[in-house]
């Protein structure tokens, strides 16, 4: 089922890109009027709701709180208030940790919003407005279609309230709505050319006990995102860190052999990681980048390489760069 899953989300990204606009438009209007914006999930959503968090502050100039739903209460249940407007995200719309931390917001006068998989479903029934995904049913414990149809309309979320608020120009909004347009095929494209490739990096690496996963900016959730793919399906310990974080504590593990993935689209964070990638070679480590076809420095410096499509701008870049690391957990999992 997860292999299915996985398959499919290139039609699922495309039903992602009909959703019915007053729904958009009314979450649009909620968050721009907001005094404060959490995101609050759990697991593969709370990943998801990290990305967002990217996108409304490079976009729509809104700075969102993304917290893991389990934390929520302890960490911010006496300051949220009727100034508080809270995306709940949940696939399933029945996570505990997510309605536990829903209903102590309602209680304190918050205005919920919900991102969900299932309607009628707890979520739906208690936020004031609710997206509906369109993903489908997700039968595989591992969350794989679901997380990047939640980037899809996070990241349409996130445009409409750019546009809004004027924070981005209209050529730099419409370039960005085009190439959440073309994500379907670079999904579709992706899944038709990677898959040999990651199943031999999955027999290479099958028998390394553990694994770190790196990536700047709006790539640490896909990182994060990877890990947890591959801890769930392949039972392998791994660790996922902010790239600039790897020199306070992690690089201490590195030795010769140890496997690092690295996530690298060409964004402005590229030089950085580059810098990271050297320091870990350095100390001989297994480099595996996930990157841009054609990004021949970064080829050069990789140990093995998986490439993704060119022209996929910062923002989406999660969307599809985390199919193949979802390809790698599955693998990994079928050679253990």
């Amino acid at each position: 089922f997860m292999l299915k899953e996985i398959y499919e989300q290139s039609s699922t990204l495309r039903n992602t890109l009909r959703l019915q606009d007053q729904f958009l438009e009314l979450m649009t209007e909620f968050l721009d009027r907001a005094g404060e914006v959490f995101l609050v999930a759990a697991g593969t959503s709370y990943h998801a709701c990290l990305a967002a968090s990217y996108m409304f502050s490079k976009l729509a100039f809104l700075a969102t709180h993304p917290i893991i739903a389990s934390e929520f209460v302890e960490q911010h249940g006496k300051s949220v208030n009727i100034d508080s407007t809270i995306l709940f995200v949940s696939q399933s719309g029945e996570t505990a940790d997510t309605l536990a931390a829903l209903d102590h917001a309602r209680l304190r006068a918050s205005t919920i919003l919900g991102l969900t998989n299932v309607i009628g479903s707890t979520l739906t029934r208690l936020s004031r407005v609710y997206v509906c995904q369109q993903s489908g049913p997700e039968i595989g414990v591992a969350a794989t279609k679901t997380f990047t149809s939640q980037l899809s309309v996070l990241a349409q979320l996130a445009l409409r309230l750019a546009k809004r608020r004027g924070k981005v120009s209209h050529v730099e909004i419409e370039f960005l709505e085009k190439k959440l347009q073309q994500i379907p095929d670079i999904a579709e494209d992706i899944l038709r050319t990677q898959p040999g490739k990651i199943k031999q990096l999955a027999k290479k690496y099958c028998d390394k006990p553990c694994f770190f996963y790196l990536g700047r900016g709006i790539s640490s959730a896909t990182a994060l995102e990877g890990r947890l793919k591959l801890l769930e399906i392949a039972y392998v310990p791994a660790i996922a860190y902010p790239a600039g974080e790897s020199k306070h504590g992690p690089i201490s593990l590195i030795e010769t052999g140890f496997p690092l993935v690295f996530i690298c689209p060409r964004d402005e964070t590229h030089k950085m990681v580059v810098s990271n990638i050297m320091e870990m070679k350095a100390r001989g480590a297994s480099i595996i980048i996930v990157c841009e076809e054609g990004d021949e420095e970064l080829k050069r410096l990789a140990d093995d390489c998986i490439e993704v499509p060119k022209g996929v701008p910062e923002i989406l870049s999660p969307i599809v760069y985390v199919i193949p690391l979802q390809l790698f957990a599955y693998y990994m999992a079928l050679e253990q």
